[in-house]
């Protein structure tokens, strides 16, 4: 039987639980990740400079676990690399902000002695599992913490063992603080006593009122004691269930999403690239949207049109179509909101920068972002990419295609001016915020939107409907093509600053493929972006490299440029800056600039351009291993392509083994040309669930 002992409540804002644990388990888990080490060591309170907590979430509870098996409390570590530390709910805000739902330590006494600092520690971050085991030593005492958030429901799952240590010596516990809002606008109740743990309600007075009553019990199962942390809104019944129950339909789920798709590599850092990419992207995708993190560090949990498309590319290519669709299913139930944010008419619809939950109003501060027009082309190529992806007609119809009309639509209405002398042009506009406040004829936007002109059109013809929009969509982009401005033979950002460095002048490859390989000016300007990119590497005027976000989207220029050749090594500098557990920051340069681990945009956009690598649509061919290091003898894939169908290929000693298709729709009519990794041709219809190429 557990014995348990509670402290007093201090002011209402700690609680502390104690367990005494009868039975330890022998032995220490092995994780097991792959061939990868995802381990950060350090000694005593140390920690490497490159440590941050690793973020655990089930894409509605988000949290930071530390090495001691607790949630820390903000640090001078944590305030510089910009992140905040803490238990968060996606959609659980104070007005703008999201509210933290607290943080919690371990505490461990043997033989009436606390044991606060380890002599030395472990933490392993297992991605194909999403848990977090942390191994304390406090000279003979090794406590071992396995901590997960549950797949599918708001609970924290914590499991502690102490190999060959008496129960009798032992005093184990959790001391849980609630946050509180600076303004003291969260109400928390007193603890309740249970007879194995305590419990909590608060109440949240922000945009709504929110009831939340957080319940903690510990039990003895299988030798360990364990904890669960159940976050349930009022009247609901907090977890009542075995770890061993809640871990296994938890690994289970995540075992079935990296199921969707499967990548052998010879290369390690490549592997480590793209688990760790799919992690952090399932990490972010909420019941809403794919914000760039749960953390008010990062732009509280708020979703922008244009990271959420380098998230949904990562999804698609790697097979997540739920995940995806998912994303694309939260602009279409906003549509409404959107169009009466330009007061309808016709006018088509704007989403806000910064989209919350509801997108009833801007989410982002004051600034000149606010000027930004381009994510509604980013909107468009969401919609376009995942309905293509999923091969589903009737979605692409009744959902997607709308949203994409009204993108145009707002572009027709309120940013494309028709000049006297036939040409036309995009209005003043913020393009990239690197160059600063609005400008016209914007290089990046105007890619954008005659991509988004092309691609309605395009489905327009598919349906047939909107006829006479579309003739006018095709004319508008031929238009603009010619107004993009150029100098010295190549695509500048803006004609008002011709001379600055700017990722926006490779948007007509990537993100927005509006030109074929080879075309002169864009070709032009990957090349003059490539040789200079270190000057405009980030987002921001700061860092010396460039960061993993541009460094994908350089790779994708390079291969829709046909640079083959330079799509690896770049690829490679995007895995060069992760950070401990392999995870993608915003930018990473240690001693100089890091912000923001737990990126998710970049996340994305790395894992597109690595599935890329190996299988990309371009200019109607599909491309296998486009880019891939010759050297390279043994590698294989199994990845969805664009256009609604699989493709499962092997190298083997350097020869092609097996190339099979599986289309998601059969049509004998449609045939796909195919391009090997050693330049030879195969062409293959569609007509029948399984088409065998080579074998």
């Amino acid at each position: 039987m557990i014995k348990l002992a509670t402290s007093a409540i201090n002011g209402g804002r700690r609680a502390t639980a104690l367990l005494v644990v009868l039975v330890a388990m022998c032995g220490i888990m092995k994780v097991w990740a792959g061939d990868q080490d995802w381990t950060v060591r350090g000694e005593g309170s140390s920690m490497p400079d490159s440590y941050v907590p690793v973020m655990l979430s089930n894409g509605s509870l988000c949290m930071t676990a530390d090495h001691l098996g607790g949630v820390p409390f903000p640090s001078d570590q944590t305030r510089r690399c910009h992140i905040s530390t803490g238990i968060f709910i996606a959609g659980r805000r104070l007005l703008y902000n999201i509210y933290g739902h607290g943080s919690y330590r371990l505490t461990l006494s043997v033989d009436g002695k606390p044991l606060v600092k380890p002599d030395r520690w472990t933490q392993t971050l297992d991605p194909l599992t999403a848990k977090s085991i942390v191994t304390n030593v406090f000279g003979d005492v090794t406590r071992v913490v396995e901590t997960f958030v549950a797949s599918g429901r708001d609970v924290i799952a914590i499991r502690q063992t102490f190999p060959g240590i008496a129960p009798e010596r032992l005093a184990v516990g959790l001391d849980y603080t609630p946050h509180r809002d600076a303004a003291g606008r969260i109400v928390v109740s007193p603890w309740d006593e249970m007879p194995d743990g305590r419990a909590y309600s608060f109440t949240a007075y922000g945009r709504n009122i929110d009831k939340t009553r957080i319940t903690i019990r510990h039990a003895k199962e299988d030798g360990a004691f364990v904890t669960f942390i159940s976050y349930d809104k009022q009247g609901d019944k907090p977890y009542a269930g075995t770890y061993a129950d809640l871990a296994k339909r938890h690994e289970s789920a995540w075992r079935r999403y990296y199921a969707a798709s499967s990548v052998q590599l010879p290369d390690a850092k490549l592997m480590r690239m793209r688990v760790m990419a799919e992690y952090q992207l399932k990490c972010n995708v909420t019941r809403w949207n794919l914000p760039v993190g749960i953390f008010p560090s990062h732009w509280n949990g708020n979703s922008f049109a244009f990271d959420e498309l380098y998230g949904v590319q990562g999804l698609l290519s790697a097979g997540h179509f739920e995940e995806a669709r998912h994303v694309a299913d939260f602009r279409f139930n906003t549509l409404g909101q959107a169009k009466r944010r330009v007061g309808g008419g016709g006018r088509g619809a704007r989403w806000y920068w910064e989209c919350m939950e509801d997108t009833v109003r801007e989410g982002a501060p004051s600034g000149h972002w606010l000027d930004h027009i381009f994510q509604m082309s980013a909107i468009a190529q969401t919609c376009n990419l995942t309905a293509s992806y999923i091969g589903d007609l009737k979605f692409l119809r009744d959902k997607m295609y709308p949203v994409m009309r009204e993108c145009a639509r707002f572009y027709r209405a309120q940013y494309v001016y028709d000049a006297a002398d036939g040409s036309s042009f995009v209005g003043i506009c913020t393009d990239l915020e690197r160059l600063g406040a609005a400008k016209e004829r914007p290089c990046m936007t105007t890619c954008g939107i005659i991509h988004t002109f092309r691609i309605c059109a395009a489905v327009a013809d598919q349906l047939g409907i909107d006829a006479k929009e579309a003739a006018d969509w095709r004319e508008k982009a031929a238009r603009l093509e010619k107004s993009l401005p150029v100098k010295d033979g190549r695509f500048v950002p803006t004609a008002n600053d011709p001379d600055a460095v700017s990722m926006g002048t490779l948007a007509g490859y990537f993100p927005f493929p509006i030109f074929p390989k080879g075309h002169p000016e864009q070709t032009a300007a990957v090349n003059f972006f490539l040789a200079q990119g270190t000057k405009a590497g980030n987002m921001y005027a700061m860092g010396k490299k460039i960061c993993p976000w541009y460094a994908g989207t350089m790779a994708m220029a390079a291969q829709r440029a046909g640079m083959y050749k330079k799509i690896y090594p770049l690829v490679m500098e995007a895995a060069a800056s992760a950070g401990c557990y392999g995870e993608y920051w915003e930018i990473n340069e240690p001693g100089n600039v890091q912000i923001k681990p737990w990126f998710m945009t970049a996340a994305g956009n790395c894992l597109y351009a690595l599935n890329q690598m190996l299988l990309a649509e371009m200019d109607g061919e599909c491309r296998i291993g486009a880019g891939v290091p010759t050297d390279w003898k043994d590698w294989s894939f199994r990845l969805p392509a664009e256009n609604g169908y699989e493709v499962e290929f092997a190298m083997k000693g350097g020869r092609a083994e097996k190339l099979v298709l599986r289309p998601r729709r059969i049509d004998p009519a449609r045939r796909i040309k195919l391009v090997l990794p050693d330049g030879s041709r195969r062409e293959a219809a569609l007509d029948k669930s399984e088409v065998v190429v080579l074998e």
